[in-house]
């Protein structure tokens, strides 16, 4: 967990949950699910399980199963997840692509 007065430079890896509600700047690839909570800040990509976004995140998501955009979040990127959820109200400027052949060449082509 990333707290709301927090910030991180750098690179996650691991099988973690990640909660962020402060400023992320860098590389997150887990293998659970990672939320962006109404405080939190990504500049960098995120690759997980599963997604969820309800703050801000300025980079390509890449999930396994699942990518969710709650009506809070605002997100410049593409979104790559077989099931994709847009809330009302979210902002997305940048593309989706549903497949799970799409997330995975996605996750292929990010360098580790």
């Amino acid at each position: 967990m990333l707290g709301p007065k927090s910030r991180f430079v750098g690179e996650v890896f691991g099988d973690e949950e990640i909660l962020i509600n402060g400023r992320f700047e860098g590389k997150i690839r887990v293998d659970r699910s990672v939320t962006v909570g109404p405080s939190g800040d990504v500049v960098g990509d995120i690759l997980a399980k599963s997604v969820v976004v309800a703050g801000k995140v300025d980079g390509q998501i890449l999930a396994e199963v699942r990518a969710e955009l709650l009506a809070s979040a605002v997100v410049k990127g593409s979104v790559h997840a077989p099931k994709v959820v847009i809330a009302e109200g979210a902002q997305l400027q940048g593309s989706v692509a549903m497949s799970r052949a799409d997330a995975a060449a996605a996750a292929s082509e990010t360098p580790s």
